[in-house]
């Protein structure tokens, strides 16, 4: 009891310095521990991690390049003239030889020489008994390979490495489709499809790629191993191999568009040299906690007391009305915890006034920029109208109709200086918006209009297509190098919501590129005011979702609530 009372009556800060100097030991041993096992778990993690995507990354990068060739032999597989060639072994030989020179041949040559990957192509006939050319032998000569029935049996394309050579085999069946008429064998460069992976494997790193047969058909930077060792190399998932002496950690992973596997290779070196990197310095990172510690302690109770008293300044600062004071500390105790918590709610407080103020001021913001985009409408439709008058007289069609188009634009773009406007007025300004960019264009793309007359019975705020389009326009389809644009509008209900599409095929954008057009400003009425305008009216569960591929096109969803604003004001 009189340990207690002892205990109880010393000094705060006296307890703080008995009790930190009881316990320093042990905890610090512990969380030595602690962190070597969370370090050493966490590296191996982040080396398996890292071995899968690479691993990953591989087999994509070579079902890439066998892909390519693929898509070389379907156009061999489907082109029409071969297809009636080996459908009709009995047509005149002199037809078939014309057929061959003239039309499949030159496909033959073009593919070996001018690209370069592929070294022979053979036709194995199932209806020929004698050779036709120099590509087409009847099949007779390969019904011993193993390739044979697997090529039969299988309607893709199948990879083969045999004897130090690379090919890839493909059944070509009948004009209709039915019966198998003829095999295609295909042999590769070796070194032109997998010379980039050879000698540039990174120290105690290495792959085998390894075939149906589990047979190898690319080694880099890997033991050598017997038969018995590659027929023990799992095909799928995460394993361990021992493999010349040596502990691996093996990736597999299959290779799609094939029925081969890679075998990436991690050497247990590399891991283990990073354990006792992390041993060493969590046994010198312990041992100076230990020695500097104590005087750590002696210093953080100073501060513990002292942290206390400075609290207490700042909130009679605050309850003084001051709330500019800035209240913070590195300390991570519940003093510390009480500090950073005050300050985060006088931070929120702040904010919640700067966003209060700031949303007035953005809403004022966008209410000016559409002031500044009116002009007088009066002089502007009689100004319009006489061009209209003057076009008539002299039979010019075609400047009549755009001067309605630029009339009908700016008469639902001024809207009378309101801010909401009728659906269908806003369809109809981009309609107008759109005719009038066909003719600056020359015509040079197609539109399409795709309407829910349902959706023409609601309002909206105006002004919210036309930006939108413009930007379809200049830097989508008129950016497009290729092909002809196009230029793609919907409107529909989706459930309580309005939803409008503005689709492009023009050159797409990085995802990058749509976060900063949405949230940075741009001349005129650019996406971000849009944006800014639908969500400070209608609440930030609606706006813009902006959709892009580089070099497919961007599609830009705009999401209203079905909104009536007379009847809401009536209300």
């Amino acid at each position: 009891m009189s340990l207690l009372k002892f205990i109880r009556n010393i000094r705060l800060r006296q307890k703080l310095l008995l009790s930190y100097v009881i316990v320093i030991f042990l905890p610090t041993i512990v969380l030595g521990l602690y962190a070597y096992q969370s370090s050493k778990a966490s590296l191996k993690s982040q080396v398996q991690q890292s071995a899968d995507n690479e691993a990953r990354k591989l087999a994509l990068e070579i079902s890439y390049r066998l892909q390519r060739q693929d898509v070389s032999m379907k156009s061999i597989v489907f082109h029409p003239a071969l297809l009636d060639l080996m459908s009709n072994p009995d047509q005149d030989l002199y037809a078939q030889f014309k057929t061959l020179n003239d039309k499949i041949e030159p496909i033959f040559f073009n593919l070996m020489y001018m690209v370069g990957d592929m070294t022979e192509i053979m036709l194995y006939s199932e209806n020929r008994q004698s050779e036709l050319g120099n590509f087409i032998t009847p099949s007779s000569a390969v019904k011993d390979k193993d390739w044979y029935e697997a090529t039969k049996s299988s309607e893709s394309t199948k990879w083969w490495f045999e004897d130090g050579e690379l090919f890839a085999t493909r059944v070509i069946r009948d004009i209709d489709l039915q019966i198998v008429s003829a095999e295609l064998y295909v042999r590769f460069d070796y070194n032109k499809i997998f010379g980039d992976f050879i000698g540039k494997m990174n120290e105690g790193r290495g792959i085998i790629i390894t075939d149906q047969k589990n047979q190898p058909v690319l080694t880099e930077h890997a033991p050598q191993m017997d038969d018995v060792q590659l027929q023990s190399l799992s095909r799928s998932g995460t394993s361990k191999a021992s493999l010349g002496g040596e502990s691996y950690l093996v990736i597999n992973k299959d290779i799609p568009q094939t029925d081969w596997v890679l075998h990436y290779l991690v050497s247990d070196d590399q891991y283990n040299t990073g354990i006792r990197n992390i041993l060493s310095a969590t046994g010198i990172i312990v041992l100076i906690c230990m020695v500097f510690l104590s005087i750590i302690i002696f210093l953080f109770s100073e501060t513990l007391l002292r942290g206390i008293e400075k609290l207490n300044t700042k909130m009679k600062m605050v309850e003084d009305g001051d709330l500019t004071v800035v209240v913070s500390t590195n300390s991570k105790d519940e003093i510390g915890q009480l500090t950073d918590r005050f300050g985060s709610m006088l931070k929120q407080i702040n904010q919640l006034i700067s966003e209060v103020y700031q949303t007035k001021v953005t809403q004022k913001s966008a209410e000016l920029k559409a002031l500044q985009a009116q002009i007088n409408p009066h002089f502007l439709y009689n100004s319009l109208s006489l061009i209209n008058s003057k076009a008539l007289r002299i039979d010019a069609q075609e400047i009549s109709d755009l001067v309605n188009h630029l009339s009908s634009y700016y008469r639902t773009t001024l809207n009378k200086g309101k801010q909401i406007i009728a659906i269908q007025d806003e369809w109809n300004n981009v309609q107008a918006y759109i005719h009038i960019q066909l003719a600056m264009h020359n015509s040079r793309f197609d539109v399409e209009f795709d309407a829910d007359d349902k959706v023409f019975q609601f309002e909206m705020i105006h002004l919210i297509l036309q930006p939108i389009v413009e930007n379809a326009i200049m830097h989508g389809i008129d950016l497009k190098r290729e092909g002809r644009g196009k230029l793609i509008l919907r409107a529909s209900l989706d459930g309580e919501d309005i939803v409008f599409v503005v689709e492009d095929n023009g050159v797409g954008m990085e995802p990058y590129m749509i976060a900063r057009i949405l949230e940075h400003e741009s001349s005129g009425y650019g996406i971000k005011n849009v944006q800014e305008r639908l969500q400070l009216l209608f609440g930030s569960e609606y706006g813009i979702n902006i959709h892009s591929q580089p070099g497919i096109g961007t599609s830009v969803i705009v999401r209203i609530p079905q909104y009536r604003h007379i009847r809401e004001e009536d209300s």
